[in-house]
């Protein structure tokens, strides 16, 4: 048979300068195509066993293609980095690139219809909530997990296990102009656009920067797990990590203020104050979701609303009114702020290969969630 036996594009070279990993046929026989570790897909003609055309996918490791399929006019290759290319054969050029996260998705922000998200392995990316685009951050990028992202005004703000902060404007999604570094280890961190402030949950310590450069630490007699600023910028909410307990400060100038330690029914995991900054939202460690009412001293609201296990990831809607919750139950849940009496509105199952990482608001209506099943999901409510 012809595929049994060495193949040379010419007199003086091998078919390919790497192994190949896969061969498709088109649909009449006559001409195949190959895909190889030497980064290239190449196709050729069956009856005079000459090569027709080969495209160059790449110069970089994870642009070795390890499998290709034609399709019609087309041939889709696949990369070690598990980029998914089509191929036109009759321009011979990479007209369309599906892209996406490899490892579980560990954070993710939305602004003005993008989606932006980051992974365990230091890849940052940007999702167009329309049309499902996908784009990396380029430059010099995280090289660990990262642990937790924000926006800032049109900074992306990040940080990841090695304590570095990289500040990424969005206008270019290029990384590393912007860096610098927190003294222990980050759980979460939130921010404040308006007066550049950034405050970090360290090691028993709460860590404040303005515009970049580090100007207060707090030291604490507790594990910080979450917080959140006011949307006014001068009230902060932390969470413990062992004990349900919530610590309020007063951000004055350059300083973090305690003011009041409030009693929890479970300790918190991400918190965050509506966007009117007349509630306070938490998920919790268990099944408790948490609802507190700013204006009446942090009262507790009452709610019939709850999860089966513990969650990771809160969020309130842009008109404050719906507050969403999920986490390792693979569910979304919903309650309404203005009806808190009413049942929820649950999604279930809403990423069923693995726990959500992350939810936040598209719009009023539009839910979007990440998981450790790499995938980014939209979510309309009915309602």
């Amino acid at each position: 048979q012809w595929y049994q036996r060495r193949v040379r594009e010419d007199e003086s070279g091998l078919a390919h300068n790497g192994g190949v990993m896969a061969l498709s046929y088109n649909a009449a026989g006559t001409q195949l195509i190959t895909a190889s570790a030497d980064k290239t897909v190449k196709q050729w003609d069956i009856e005079t066993r000459k090569c027709v055309s080969t495209q160059n996918m790449g110069k970089d490791i994870a642009d070795q293609q390890l499998g290709c399929l034609w399709a019609g006019d087309f041939v889709v290759s696949l990369s070690l980095s598990g980029e998914i290319n089509y191929i036109d054969l009759n321009s011979n050029s990479v007209t369309k690139v599906l892209r996406g996260h490899q490892k579980s998705i560990e954070t993710m922000e939305v602004k003005s219809g993008k989606i932006y998200t980051s992974s365990f392995e230091g890849r940052s990316s940007i999702y167009d909530a329309e049309s499902g685009e996908v784009n990396y951050f380029t430059g010099a990028t995280h090289k660990g997990k990262i642990l937790d992202t924000k926006i800032s005004g049109d900074t992306l703000v990040s940080v990841d296990i090695s304590n570095k902060v990289l500040r990424t404007p969005l206008s270019s999604c290029e990384m590393g102009t912007d860096s610098s570094s927190v003294p222990s280890n980050v759980t979460f961190f939130d921010v404040h656009s308006g007066s550049g402030t950034e405050i970090y949950c360290c090691d028993m310590a709460l860590v404040m920067f303005k515009d970049g450069n580090e100007v207060y630490t707090n030291e604490l007699k507790y594990n910080p797990n979450g917080c959140t600023i006011s949307p006014c910028g001068t009230v902060l909410a932390v969470g413990s990590k062992e004990d349900p307990k919530l610590y309020l400060y007063d951000i004055e100038g350059n300083s973090i203020v305690q003011r009041q330690e409030i009693d929890l029914t479970a300790a918190t995991t991400e918190l965050k104050f509506s966007p009117d900054g007349k509630l306070l939202g938490a998920a919790t460690v268990g099944r408790t979701i948490l609802l507190l009412d700013v204006e009446k001293s942090y009262k507790t609201v009452q709610h019939c609303w709850s999860t089966s296990s513990k969650s990771i990831s809160c969020s309130f809607s842009p008109d404050s009114r719906y507050f969403a919750i999920a986490g390792i139950d693979t569910n979304i849940v919903v309650g309404d702020a203005t009806k808190p009496m009413d049942p929820s509105i649950k999604i279930l199952r809403a990423h069923p290969l693995g726990t959500i990482t992350r939810v936040r608001w598209l719009d009023e209506k539009t839910i979007v969630s990440t998981g450790s099943d790499m995938q980014v999901r939209q979510h309309t409510l009915s309602v």
